[in-house]
């Protein structure tokens, strides 16, 4: 199948910032891109273990710069952008300081229909407000095909490429969020107007083309199963009065039910730590736990901390569960205190006990990491090291979708290989990096990179790889449609079956 390749239009871009007003001069722009490549050399992580040809790249922005007398910031933050995906970095990101995308019209045109993926298969929905469930756009038609005459995965492959190196679940998930604001899409590839859009729809036997209008309205999904977009446990983390009891359940036959929808710290939530621990106590009689954290975006260690002492084992602990590497130039000192408070120590740190020095001996005697990391550009290793302190004998089932991103990400990660423990559902997004912001001088681009490499017990990367569980539940119809949690009710039964 021949695919169509939408090309960047300079001239095109340049008409479409009339109402603007926000130019850099050639000279001005090219002090940004060589401001720029310095970040990505001296600051970024996972730029130092890319095979992505970069000065290609670099030289190809610098050529499209140099055809004009000045462009528009925007132009520029797009060029970045693209090199920047290269990057397994996941919390790297390019954004604009005070750009109105309300002045383009077509940054706020949105497919008119909700979009999801249903094992391999892209699906159109829309979203029944009377059900509260999703039906198919079109119920004989159901899966999306083509896009303006393009195969779907070349289109999202050749214009949605913000997150391509990400594991594949997340990236797929990314991906179709990018294709839902399919405006922006366009213009980024240099559209100035864009009214209709031709999608096919198949049922993989027959097709059906149709010229639909784009929606200013922007047609979400929400996957049932998500914690964060519970309604039940939507407020926390952002409402002080959020009842935390909410959060915790008896299902069927004395299996306890945890949600986590975000890793909240212990300073904005004063009462999240007392309340975990109450919890897991009540729950101490159980015949197994289920920590639900799918939809998870992130935030601190601090839950993943308590709540180890009470997972790990005592012929497990000290468990080494995350080892980190900082980039040198970051004025290093025994324990910055950003790794201290992501609970990951130098070797010789005096928060490491005697114990937990022979316990990291022991770890990386068969510990690799899957490239080697170079000593002139980062530091020691840190290490995060957690202990059994009041250990619960049932089994625990920690629930993950894609997701699953920053401290979620390493909240599984950590966790993977204890005796009790268990991941289920599927692969995480994968990230954790230590961020920083930077501005570029002319433009005031914001260029956020992370400046640590991260590593799994596995010795890969959680940038890029993510989590894989030890019990894999992908979602079925009823799930897409919110018809029913199905990956909560499999692994229901599954520990079910297991406790026979």
């Amino acid at each position: 199948m021949v695919t169509k390749k939408i090309l960047i239009s300079l001239t095109l871009l340049l008409v479409s910032t009339l109402g603007f007003g926000q130019y850099l001069t050639k000279e001005k722009a090219q002090e940004d891109l060589i401001e720029f490549k310095t970040l990505l050399k001296n600051q970024s992580s996972y730029y130092q273990v890319s095979n992505f040809d970069f000065e290609k790249s670099y030289n190809e922005v610098e050529r499209k710069i140099n055809q004009e007398d000045s462009i528009p910031i925007y132009f520029l933050a797009f060029e970045l952008e693209k090199i920047i995906s290269n990057i397994i970095d996941r919390h790297a990101n390019i954004r604009m300081e005070n750009f109105e995308d309300d002045d383009y019209e077509l940054l706020n045109l949105y497919l008119p229909f909700a979009v999801t993926s249903l094992g391999n298969n892209i699906v159109a929905l829309r979203y029944n407000k009377t059900t509260k469930e999703y039906e198919y756009f079109n119920q004989a038609y159901p899966y999306i095909k083509e896009v303006d005459g393009i195969y779907i995965k070349d289109f999202l492959n050749n214009n949605a490429y913000t997150r391509k190196l990400s594991p594949n679940r997340a990236k797929q998930t990314d991906e179709l969020k990018d294709l839902r604001d399919i405006g922006e899409l366009y213009f980024k590839q240099g559209k100035t107007a864009l009214e209709n859009i031709e999608i096919t729809l198949t049922n993989g036997t027959t097709d059906k083309k149709l010229n639909l209008p784009l929606s200013n309205r922007r047609n979400w999904y929400y996957d049932i199963g998500s914690t964060f977009f519970n309604r039940d446990y939507s407020k926390f983390g952002r409402d002080k009065d959020f009842k935390l009891s909410k959060l915790d359940k008896w299902l069927t036959d004395s299996i306890a039910y945890l949600a986590i929808p975000a890793m909240s710290s212990y300073e904005e939530n004063l009462n999240l730590e007392s309340y975990l621990k109450s919890t897991i106590e009540k729950y101490r009689e159980s015949k197994a736990m289920i920590i639900d954290i799918r939809g998870n975006g992130g935030g601190t260690r601090e839950i993943l901390n308590t709540l180890s002492g009470y997972f790990i084992q005592p012929e497990q602990s000290p468990w080494v569960a995350n080892v980190a590497y900082v980039r040198s130039d970051q004025f290093l000192d025994e324990d910055i205190s950003s790794m201290q408070s992501r609970f990951l120590f130098n070797y010789n740190s005096e928060m490491l006990s005697d114990e937990d020095r022979k316990a990291i001996d022991i770890f990386n005697r068969d510990y690799e990491t899957e490239f080697k990391v170079d000593k002139n550009k980062f530091s020691e290793p840190y290490y995060m090291v957690l202990h059994s302190k009041q250990p619960i004998k049932y089994p625990v089932y920690i629930l993950v979708n894609e997701e699953c991103f920053s401290a979620a990400s390493v909240f599984t990660s950590a966790f993977k290989g204890l005796d009790n423990v268990k991941i289920v559902g599927v692969t995480t997004n994968g990230s954790s990096g230590r961020s920083q912001k930077f501005y570029l001088k002319n433009s005031n681009i914001r260029v956020k990179l992370s400046t640590m490499l991260s590593f799994q017990r596995n010795g890969k990367t959680l940038d890029g790889n993510g989590t894989v569980p030890d019990i894999i539940i992908e979602r079925d119809e009823n799930q897409v449609l919110r018809k029913g949690d199905s990956q909560l009710k499999k692994l229901i039964e599954i520990i079910k079956n297991q406790a026979q």
